[in-house]
């Protein structure tokens, strides 16, 4: 193998697929054509990809992507592309400094922009720091106070990431009492929240429920309270009428939770799991009893 020549002919390659690149666009090019009236948003956001961030240009380039992100006048995809920028930019704390304060306060503004895509972009960005004034608009928009920037799922998703669980009493309401998406999106906030444990179960015993809807309640009573989980763990895993994987996911959870299998992993369950496998007709649910022979009952 000749090193030297293939070294040539990647460099060869590489001069030929540069060759053509626009170069790195300016703040003052792109700034001009933002405000061009013959502005083509696609070519604007090649533009602000290229934009470079490099510490000469760097304040400038700043300066120019917050400006067309605050402009409304210019189409959704290229402020997004502004804001995705502005993301790589903070990267470099020690520059960005300068600009925090007023790019929160711009963020915050843009929170209740017309563009519903520039809405939930920035309300992402501003959960990711649990921004109180965000997690504030996302919880009056859920509790009907104002009108809802965002869907109610995203909504729930996005006010889910607060470190201080302000959304959780909108979270047991909704995992109570809403439907579809928005139900499962509150029940998966709620997690392990040991307060909702008698919802959970509820939720989870409720033969009327869909099963996904059961199982993500099962699986949050387990982290929430695991006595609680065990009894009903029991009861679905030797309930022919119930669902069969619901059942199977039972008893895998009893299998690999310390403290429930602790409770259950007996001669006397192990025999009427026996029975289970012995009747169903679900792979699932004879896999999972015999992982759970293996493991607890040699």
């Amino acid at each position: 193998m000749d090193i030297e020549a293939l070294r040539k002919q990647y460099l060869a390659e590489l001069k030929a697929e540069t060759a053509g690149a626009a170069p790195p666009a300016t703040s003052e090019k792109v700034a001009q054509y933002a405000a061009s009236d013959k502005r083509d948003d696609g070519k604007l956001c090649e533009m602000l990809a290229s934009l470079s961030l490099d510490k000469e240009n760097y304040a400038a380039s700043v300066r120019t992507l917050l400006d067309i992100l605050a402009n409304g006048a210019i189409g959704a995809i290229a402020r997004l592309a502004a804001l995705r920028q502005l993301g790589s930019a903070e990267f470099h704390a020690v520059r960005f400094a300068p600009f925090h304060a007023e790019y929160i306060a711009l963020l915050r503004r843009l929170a209740q922009d017309a563009d519903k895509d520039v809405r939930a972009a920035v309300l992402e960005r501003l959960t990711l720091t649990n921004d109180s004034e965000a997690q504030k608009l996302l919880r009056e928009g859920l509790e009907n106070v104002r009108k809802a920037l965002v869907p109610a799922a995203k909504a729930v998703q996005l006010l889910a990431r607060d470190d201080h669980g302000s959304g959780m009493p909108i979270f047991r309401e909704l995992a109570a009492k809403a439907k579809g998406r928005v139900r499962e999106q509150a029940l998966r906030a709620l997690a392990s929240d040991p307060r909702s444990a008698a919802l959970f179960e509820r939720i989870a015993a409720d033969k009327d429920e869909k099963t996904p809807i059961r199982e993500i309640a099962a699986l949050n009573l387990k982290n929430a309270s695991a006595p609680r989980f065990a009894k009903l763990a029991r009861k679905l895993a030797l309930d022919d009428d119930d669902d069969d994987r619901l059942r199977a996911a039972a008893v895998s959870a009893i299998t690999h939770t310390g403290e429930v299998a602790a409770r259950l992993a007996t001669s006397r369950f192990g025999n009427a799991l026996k029975s289970v496998a012995d009747s169903t007709r679900s792979r699932a649910l004879k896999s999972s009893i015999r992982r759970f022979a293996k493991t607890h009952l040699g």
